[in-house]
């Protein structure tokens, strides 16, 4: 019997340090609130978005995060345009070479858009949007040069999809706020 054990946790352990790093990563799909049609045009199922965050994996901090929505529209006529609009609420503290944190973090709000042209065959297409990743403003600095910058969180708000037709017709996808 512990043979028979033995065998299958190896696997189950290989599995699980396999998907640590997705596990860090944030990569989980999260489908919207709130969706709309147009005149014939809409979602084919739900987009769904993705937060992305990166850790570094020898401080354990956050360095960046983004986002990105997949999915399918019908009735969008010979194409189209995806847009991924956000505000990235993003805090930012310092660290002391010694690891202590000292007061006086700093809250910024960063607009996030990108956009991705559709093209559909037969009314119907697929798009992917991701946002560029969000990390320390470059303007950001800390009060002394032996203090590292990381970002504290980064929490996205007014997370909308808009898909407007080369014909006109707009639908869209809200999503609910999301701290990676």
């Amino acid at each position: 019997m512990q043979n028979h054990i033995k065998r299958i946790g190896v696997p189950t352990i290989a599995a699980i340090m396999l998907m640590a790093p997705m596990l860090l990563q944030g990569a989980f799909a999260i489908a919207p609130t709130e969706t709309t049609k147009d005149r014939g045009m809409h979602f084919v199922g739900v987009p769904d978005l993705t937060v992305n965050k990166v850790i570094d994996p020898e401080t354990g901090l956050l360095t960046s995060a983004n986002l990105t929505v997949s999915g399918e529209v019908a009735g969008s006529g010979t194409g189209g345009t995806a847009t991924l609009s956000a505000t990235a609420e993003i805090v930012v503290g310092c660290e002391t070479h010694g690891g202590g944190e000292p007061p006086g973090q700093q809250k910024r709000d960063e607009d996030v858009t990108a956009s991705e042209p559709i093209t559909a065959e037969a009314g119907r297409g697929s798009f992917t949007v991701t946002t560029d990743e969000v990390t320390i403003p470059s303007d950001f600095e800390c009060p002394s040069a032996n203090m590292t910058p990381f970002l504290v969180s980064v929490t996205f708000t007014g997370i909308t999809l808009t898909v407007t037709s080369d014909e006109g017709k707009s639908i869209t996808a809200t999503f609910a706020d999301q701290d990676p």
